[in-house]
């Protein structure tokens, strides 16, 4: 069964790569990644390192679809975001003869950043402050089933559209009314007067992170704002670096839509 299935996945990414040997643009590249992140993980990742592997053929190409993975998959607005075949690519890339030390290590960094807080491990501790209280806050006192930490900066519309969407977001509101979730709205940035004339919802906490570790000791990778971590009770990251509400909402609800359903009863 294993050799067939094996046998399955060297076909079609015989197809992918063949498709990608022939596409000659950037643009083109994203009609190889949009069927590929439709694919279950483990097999979109295979195709992605074989594609990888076929294009080192083509160093032209390679780059373009190196820059292409950058921008498409990194980024949490994006709807191809996807943080494992982005690591597929990075290691590739850093393994590869094709790309100079300089251009490696820019790689390395980059995966470096995407290795912090990954799905499934446990996120990294941070302090904060409330505006009506100077007593330093930790993540890991939160206590309830789910957390939401919304790293945003005042400053900027999109985070402030995001906040307002929260704030009116029906599910989400139940949650945090029944104490399954909090909502940890997060300034990592040094601007302690924007932070304090921000007005945030009540139905979250509005924390400021005043010894700026997220950012100067890069705790966590933020390339974009507004961006989600999802963690449940033990703090372990579900959802990160996500900036679709809508998705987090999904996540929320089958996440608790499991909890009620429960594991099926043995036979």
């Amino acid at each position: 069964m294993k050799k067939l299935i094996l046998a399955v996945l060297v076909a079609v990414a015989g197809w992918f790569t063949s498709q990608a040997q022939s596409m000659p643009a950037p643009e083109r590249y994203n009609q190889l990644l949009e069927q590929m992140v439709l694919l279950e993980q483990p097999k979109a990742e295979f195709l992605m390192q074989a594609t990888m592997e076929t294009l080192s053929k083509d160093p032209k190409g390679y780059r373009q679809m190196l820059d292409l993975a950058e921008k498409r998959f990194s980024d949490a607005a994006d709807p191809l975001h996807n943080e494992g075949l982005y690591m597929v690519v990075l290691k590739h890339a850093i393994d590869n003869y094709i790309l100079s030390n300089n251009e490696k290590e820019r790689q390395r960094l980059l995966l470096e950043g995407a290795k912090k807080n990954m799905i499934g491990t446990v996120a990294a501790d941070f302090d904060y402050i409330t505006p009506d209280s100077k007593d330093v806050k930790h993540l890991k006192d939160l206590k309830a089933d789910y957390i939401l930490v919304y790293f945003n900066n005042p400053d900027c519309e999109s985070c402030e559209t995001v906040k307002q969407r929260l704030a009116e977001n029906q599910f989400i509101n139940k949650m945090v009314g029944d104490k399954k979730l909090i909502v940890l709205a997060i300034y990592p940035y040094d601007d302690q007067k924007l932070w304090k004339k921000a007005k945030y919802p009540k139905m979250m906490i509005n924390g400021w992170n005043q010894n700026h570790q997220i950012e100067y000791a890069e705790l966590y990778d933020l390339p974009t704002l507004p961006c989600f971590y999802l963690l449940n009770k033990d703090y372990k990251v579900l959802v990160k670096n996500e900036g679709s509400l809508n998705k987090v909402e999904a996540k929320l609800k089958q996440l608790t839509a499991d909890q009620v359903s429960g594991p099926s009863p043995m036979p």
